[in-house]
């Protein structure tokens, strides 16, 4: 023994010890391993040999045995041996070892794997046991509730007790056992409340933590009788600092004020917590903790944690309303308290709060809610403006920003949330009874602020006044609720703004300015003639000739989006006024860049939409598009189409770059670079702005016809770019960095936690030529691949009806295998999905092969990517690079891109998987054997690929495929679809609403194709575990419920194939490699029936009319 002992020893200085080896200290845990799967009887008599010693560790190993034998071996050892273990442990639970908490800690983890294998069937004298064990000291004390605590969090929290029956015998036993663990812990609260040693405060927190993860779950009828009595004695704790109970205690009022129970039995819970004793304590302990301040990170982390109680409170209480509860106006003070805090954190806190109770129907007509509504209303303002980063320290904010977040970028999603919330608290404000306020916020700051002293004004104070001012006179606007005097009022302002606009000379100062003029435009709705003022102060920036100054270009295009908004917003109130600002944007056209002159034809599309006929509305815009057409109907742009190296070459990719700024400036291929975009950008913008008169034809079309072939020539000239072989073209000024590579904008997005398909500019603010270059390319991109969606979704009846849609759709379709991951995904969703779902039945041939090879290349890509990253993870054990990081991300958007692709083309909406409106060539392909053989094999291979999103997604496709597939699927088809599911089980089962999805799938999938093909019932047989006997029960079961049409059951669908596949159903990493924890089966518990009373009130039925 005492060799093994030594042995055992050595093994655990070894581990311990910093010095030693990562492969020294592998064998040391593998020697400590070994000893556990010795006999049970030896691996016993070396825990008690260790948990005799004084030596901490030694102990503690002792103890990791003894919990070993019993939650691995219990089922091992006599019964005799059994009732050993259990006295040994409640014996030695008495001795002085337990002063160390690592001990008590290891002691009650094996107390309570004794207690899942034998309570209460075989252990009914547990709680006097645990009791007695408390009488020694009040050290001792605290192990039965921490043997509770991890009894409570195995079977009901974390639900860590696997055996469904006995978890519901834990249960039960936990429940009714309830009363008799809240005397204990209210006795245990109330003893240790008038004693000050470190032993009873010790005591208080085990108990705390108890009660807290009791109260999370228990009804409230079990809680009723003493929950006033807990939350005055949990409340008396908030003002104790010793050993951090009043965290501890305000933690677990945080848990009672978060409970998720059912609404209607919450009422008990919610108002005692409003009650004047828990209440006031609540908001006594906050006042003193706010005192303190940044300094302490301790009393702020007690305020936060104070904070989540009150906040959990309120957005309860909005669940549970039924009239105001005691102290309600106190509590709205302290909410209030914390929404003016300088925290972001509290503040985010509490207006979340506000957010909830505001949109009650019956807490929106209380009178003191209203009053603290209307005091929020006036401070939201300028807490609105973003201020406090962790990284300065510049205002009182950042102190606390400092404690709670690690960077900027954790800061600015917090606030974002808090202004995003702070903005619904105002939308929900905008009614009859707050709009006098809001407006008068407005105006207020409007004259004392911008027109008034607009160079003292903060750049955070514009943005957040720009914020609230458009929220709250446009949501009043849209809502009727301004009248006549609100209109003229805010007339004077916008009158007061073009004043201070005539004599501004900063852009700097005029974009803040046009910010906050955006959001008076409500008023030119009711007051056209404000509009002729306007134009007239937007010359004079429009038609400065100082173009080179950043920041006077970014004055030109706020000044061009303002008067767009005006156009498309207010489209029928300045009809009128159209001449006026036609001629307006024409006699400004000789002083803009062609980029401006760009947007500036929006404004002109847009005109275009208020034209009373077809005839007039083309002849419009045939005109607005003469120089773009003039452009690119010019043999010079045509030869630039016809390869690849005269393309590079015209936008001078095969000559040096630019060295600087002033060479750029006076270089012809940047001139032929800017050209190109400004004219693309004009053909974009005024597709994307006109709106036809006399719909479905479209008036812009006629006009666009002469250049439409060199458009989708110039798609596949783009996509003929990536050919390898056109790298080494590229002169080697532009750097070492293809031109042809991901933009570092395009790099971020994808390594970045944001909607990955939202375009961004390309353009970066620097010198260096590779970058300008890889700009240029994708911007164009992008605009091709938008124009020709745009004509898909908008002219789609007269492009399909050309006589050259066939070749179009051919170039649609060339060159793909050339294309970048990066670049694939925005053509899918762009221009093919547009372009193949409104293409209509007549037109099917003329796309089939465009419909065969998108399919073909994404169905053979991302085999390809998916296999590389499989086999990337096998090979390599350390962090992933950016570049493998990289990878994996494009590989899971363009799987979710094809994802919506094929939802899109069988017309299943995201409302509830529903069928919509499916494509119009949907008919078409479906009795196309050929494509759709192709269809098929890509979204069931979508199944296995490692992205859980993308297989919810395209579920419901998968469904759509085989009810319209019909008598139409083949046998290989069937078996092919069914072996796909279940291999996908394998790969995201543990993952619990793919699980639900695919599980439903594959009982659709094998009820309705098996009375077709017999073959599918061998894949059955094939799945380990799974016998014929279960395949044909199975058989039988389908049988019968279609017989009693009992097929709307999907729950039980999914159990019966749960059980039936449950081989191949992919567990989590964790319960992977987690041993099987076999508990001893025991008896069920009696239960103890009810005698019912007597009870004749149903005689009155009989004898009630007597």
């Amino acid at each position: 023994m005492e060799d093994r002992l030594n042995v055992i020893g050595n093994a655990l200085e070894a581990i311990y010890n910093p010095t030693v080896s990562n492969e020294q200290r592998a064998a040391a845990s593998q020697v400590i391993e070994s000893v556990k799967e010795l006999s049970p009887t030896d691996v016993e008599q070396i825990a008690y040999a260790l948990i005799s010693k004084k030596d901490l560790i030694l102990a503690r190993t002792g103890w990791n045995f003894l919990e070993h034998i019993i939650k691995f071996k219990w089922l091992e050892i006599n019964g005799q041996s059994r009732l050993m273990i259990r006295c040994t442990c409640f014996a030695a639970m008495k001795s002085e070892a337990m002063l160390r908490n690592e001990l008590r800690c290891a002691a009650a983890r094996c107390v309570v794997v004794m207690i899942e294998h034998e309570w209460p069937q075989n252990w009914p004298e547990l709680f006097d046991q645990l009791e007695d064990i408390a009488s020694v000291s009040a050290t001792h004390a605290q192990i039965p509730f921490i043997t509770l605590q991890l009894l409570v969090e195995n079977v009901v929290t974390l639900v860590t007790v696997e055996n469904i029956s006995r978890r519901k015998d834990l249960n039960s036993a936990i429940a009714s056992n309830v009363p008799r663990i809240l005397h204990i812990i209210r006795f245990a609260l109330h003893e240790c409340s008038v004693e000050s040693t470190d032993e009873s405060y010790s005591l208080v927190r085990s108990a705390l933590d108890l009660l807290g993860e009791l109260v999370e779950w228990l009804p409230a009828n079990i809680l009723e009788p003493y929950i006033n009595d807990l939350l005055y004695t949990v409340c008396s704790f908030l003002e104790t600092p010793q050993h951090c109970i009043y965290e501890v205690a305000a933690n677990c009022l945080w848990r009672i004020a978060s409970r998720k129970q059912a609404k209607n039995e919450e009422n008990l819970v919610v108002f005692a917590l409003f009650g004047d004793v828990p209440m006031r304590s609540i908001l006594r302990a906050a006042n003193q903790a706010a005192s303190v301040g940044a300094g302490n990170v301790e009393h702020y982390r007690f305020l936060k944690t104070l904070c989540n109680v009150l906040s959990a409170l309120g957005i309860h209480l909005a669940d549970v309303w039924t009239q105001r509860p005691p102290n309600f106006g106190m509590y709205l003070a302290a909410i209030e308290a914390f929404f003016s805090h300088p925290s972001v954190y509290l503040r985010n806190e509490a207006v979340a709060v506000f957010a909830s109770l505001i949109n009650h129907e019956k807490i929106g007509d209380d009178e003191i809610f209203n009053e603290c509504i209307c005091r929020v209303i006036i401070s939201t303002p300028s807490l609105l403006e973003k201020v406090g980063y962790p990284s300065q320290n510049d205002h009182e904010t950042c102190r606390f920003s400092q404690h709670d977040y690690d960077d900027d970028n954790e800061f600015s999603h917090d606030f974002t949330q808090f202004r995003d919330r702070c903005l619904k608290v105002i939308r929900s404000c905008c009614t009859e009874k707050h709009i006098d306020l809001l407006i008068s916020i407005v105006e207020k700051w409007f004259i004392s602020r911008c027109l008034d002293h607009p160079h003292l004004v903060r750049q955070t104070e514009w943005d957040s006044m720009q914020r609230f001012s458009k929220l709250v006179l446009w949501e009043c606007h849209n809502r009727k609720l301004l009248g006549p005097d609100s209109y003229k009022r805010l007339s004077s302002l916008f009158d007061g703004m073009l004043t201070l606009m005539a004599k501004c000379t900063s852009p700097l100062l005029m974009n803040n300015l046009l910010s906050m003029l955006s959001t008076l435009l409500v008023t030119v709705g009711r007051y056209p003639q404000l509009l002729i003022s306007l134009l007239s102060q937007l010359r004079r920036p429009l038609s400065d000739h100082l173009d080179d100054d950043i920041d006077e270009k970014s004055v030109k295009r706020h000044c061009i989006a303002l008067l767009l908004r005006i156009v498309t917003i207010f489209a029928d109130d300045i009809k009128g006024q159209a001449g006026t600002i036609l001629e307006f944007c024409l006699s400004i056209r000789p002083f803009l860049s062609l980029m401006q002159l760009a947007s500036c034809m929006q404004v002109v599309a847009a005109l275009s939409n208020l034209c009373i006929d077809f005839a007039t509305q083309n002849n419009f815009l045939s005109s607005a598009l003469s120089d773009p057409l003039y452009y690119f109907l010019q043999a010079e742009i045509q030869e630039v189409f016809q390869n690849d190296v005269a393309f590079l070459t015209f936008f001078g990719f095969t000559s040096p770059a630019p060295a600087n700024t002033a060479e750029a400036a006076r270089s012809s291929f940047m001139l032929n670079r800017r050209k190109f975009r400004a004219h693309l950008s004009t053909l974009e913008g005024i597709m994307a702005q006109t709106q036809s008169v006399a719909p479905p034809f479209h008036p812009a079309y006629s006009a666009f016809r002469p250049i439409l072939p060199t458009i989708f020539l110039l798609v596949k000239r783009l996509n003929s770019l990536y050919d390898p072989k056109n790298a080494s073209v590229i002169h080697i000024s532009y750097g070492p960095l293809s031109i042809f590579e991901i933009t570092t904008s395009e790099r971020q997005q994808l390594l970045t936690p944001v909607d990955s398909c939202v375009s961004s500019t390309a353009r970066i603010l620097s010198d260096d030529p590779g970058t300008h270059a890889r700009a240029f390319l994708f911007d164009v991109t992008e605009k091709v691949q938008t124009l020709i969606g745009y004509f898909a979704s908008k002219a789609a009846k007269q492009l399909f009806l050309d006589a050259e849609i066939g070749i179009w759709a051919f170039c649609l379709s060339c060159h793909l295998t050339f294309v970048p991951d990066f670049r694939l995904r925005f053509w899918l969703r762009r221009t093919w999905k547009p372009f193949l779902c409104a293409c209509p039945e007549f037109a099917y041939h003329s796309v089939r092969q465009l419909l065969l090879i998108v399919i073909e290349e994404l169905s053979k890509r991302l085999q390809s990517r998916w296999k590389l990253l499989a086999a990337s993870e096998c090979s390599e054990d350390d962090e992933p690079s950016q570049e493998q990081l990289l990878a994996e991300h494009m590989a899971c958007i363009l799987t979710r891109e094809c994802a919506i692709f094929m939802r899109n083309l069988f017309g299943i909406t995201d409302a509830g998987d529903k069928i919509e409106e499916a494509s119009c060539i949907k008919n078409c392909f479906l009795k196309d054997e050929e494509v759709m053989g192709k269809i098929v094999e890509c979204m069931f291979l979508c199944l296995s690929y490692r992205d859980a999103t993308s297989v919810i997604r395209i579920i419901p496709v998968c469904r759509n495929v085989i009810e319209s597939l019909s008598e139409r699927c083949s046998e290989e088809l069937a078996v092919f679809m069914l072996i796909q599911n279940i291999q996908s089980l394998q790969i995201h089962g543990s993952d619990e609403l793919a699980l639900t999805h695919l599980l439903s799938l594959v009982f659709f999938i094998y009820s309705s194709l098996r009375q077709r093909f017999s073959s599918l019932s061998q894949v059955l047989q094939q799945v380990p575990g799974c016998s014929v006997e279960d395949v044909e029960r199975l058989d039988r079961r389908i049988v019968s419920m279609k017989c009693n049409k009992d097929f709307a059951n999907e729950k039980m669908k999914r159990e019966i194939m749960k059980k039936l596949l449950r081989t191949m159903i992919a567990t989590s990493v964790g319960e992977r490699h987690r041993r099987t924890v076999h508990l001893r089966p025991l008896p069920p518990i009696p239960r103890t029936k009810e005698r019912p009373e007597e009870d004749f009130t149903d005689l009155g039925f009989i004898f009630g009319h007597i």
